[in-house]
């Protein structure tokens, strides 16, 4: 027969609420400051494809190597 433990099923429920509620204040925050963006009057923010890539598509450390390599 199985059995459950009372004490470990409210910690368990607990530490859920606790999560949840830290998500919660999250995205709140989130929501904040994208309704500040709109306040500030933006309407679009536009990213790059690869934000890791710099002008050109090359990487922030391949420019560096390649102008290491060739100095001028």
């Amino acid at each position: 027969m199985p059995v459950i433990n009372i004490d470990d099923n409210i910690k368990q429920l607990t530490n859920k609420i606790e999560q949840m509620t830290q998500e919660l204040f999250r995205m709140q925050g989130v929501m904040q400051t994208f309704q500040g963006f709109k306040s500030g009057g933006l309407e679009n923010i536009e990213l790059p494809n690869n934000p890791k890539l710099g002008v050109g598509g090359t990487s922030e450390i391949e420019e560096l190597e390649s102008t290491q390599e060739k100095p001028q």
